[in-house]
């Protein structure tokens, strides 16, 4: 068994242990090939009962990011971030028709917003544009604010799942150059509002 190998086999049997999961899936770059030495190592367990828990902490110089859900709870619709995950250890099967069920959910495509909600984010990007402008601290964080919900509604209005930064940034990369420049720009620390102004028209 490898290091990398080893160091998985006891993150199974530390979450057995604390939160009696009988399903873990690795997923994120960890489980995609892609870490770097600063990534963390996502991971979602499954258990009989209970409630959702997050477990994040530095562990054995690693940091984890656990979630432990329910049975009931494990919907696919809302753990389209675990699609690509690799399953570290199941019972019966469920890690992998979880991931199934996931993949069916994605092709299938979100529920699409209702043109009142979709007319009300735009309204709101402008309302949070406008405020940005004034330049105190809760401009700035308005600005902040905005960005990341841009990036967000890209997806939301295209009627496709939105993947957390990493992946959507990549997306748009590979089949959305324009936007994707526009990105680029507007997320530089110091960027110009003009620019995240013509961010906000390209996403309109």
């Amino acid at each position: 068994m490898t290091r990398d190998g080893r160091f998985l086999a006891a993150v199974v049997k530390e979450f057995q242990r604390k939160h009696r999961c009988h399903t873990l899936i690795l997923y994120g770059s960890q489980a995609r090939g892609e870490a770097t030495r600063a990534s963390d190592y996502d991971l979602l367990g499954v258990r009989d009962k209970g409630e959702v828990v997050r477990d994040a902490r530095l562990w054995r110089g690693v940091y984890l990011d656990f979630f432990a859900y329910p049975e009931r709870k494990a919907k696919a619709e809302q753990l389209m971030h675990v699609r690509g995950g690799k399953v570290l250890r199941q019972k019966g099967g469920f890690g992998d028709r979880l991931l199934a069920r996931i993949e069916k959910a994605y092709a299938a495509g979100p529920k699409p917003l209702p043109p009142d909600e979709l007319q009300a984010r735009k309204v709101w990007a402008r309302k949070m544009l406008a405020r940005a402008r004034v330049g105190d601290a809760e401009g700035n964080y308005r600005r902040a604010w905005l960005l990341t919900a841009l990036l967000e509604n890209y997806f939301a209005g295209r009627g496709r799942w939105y993947e957390g930064s990493k992946a959507s940034l990549r997306w748009l990369r590979e089949n959305d150059p324009k936007a994707s420049a526009l990105f680029e720009k507007a997320l530089k620390p110091g960027a110009r509002l003009s620019t995240i102004a013509a961010l906000v028209e390209r996403i309109g």
